[in-house]
């Protein structure tokens, strides 16, 4: 079985879960407390970051290497495009979500006025 670090509210520990959800992988979710990490998390991942998939004795990081990896290990069903050229695109969107969506998380959920700043400009 597969074992997933994920924190509860990290975005990108999110798309993992939907990846295996989706594919309807068996795995179990470890939660991580993101201002109170476990020291195994320092272990298996030199970044001390979640999301950390381990299965069996392979260890990956970062959501984007994770989800390919499901998506090609397990390939039915099949979450990315086909061809080359639109499982690029699939990928562009993905980026450009991460750094233009994605980037307004952390200050919504750190203070008040940042959150205010960040709500305005995602509205704009």
């Amino acid at each position: 079985m597969m074992n997933l670090y994920s924190g509860t509210t990290c975005p990108f520990s999110h798309r993992c879960r939907i990846v295996l959800y989706e594919k309807q992988m068996d795995f179990q979710v470890i939660d991580v407390d993101l201002f109170n990490k476990p020291e195994d998390i320092a272990v298996i991942n030199p970044y001390n970051r979640v999301p950390v998939l381990v299965d069996r004795d392979l260890v990956l990081y970062e959501a984007n290497i994770i989800n390919e990896y499901i998506d090609e290990r397990f390939p039915h069903p099949q979450l990315m495009p086909p061809d080359p050229q639109t499982r690029a695109r699939a990928r562009q969107l993905l980026f450009t979500m991460e750094h233009e969506l994605f980037s307004y998380i952390d200050p919504l959920e750190k203070n008040a006025k940042s959150a205010d700043k960040a709500r305005a400009h995602v509205r704009d």
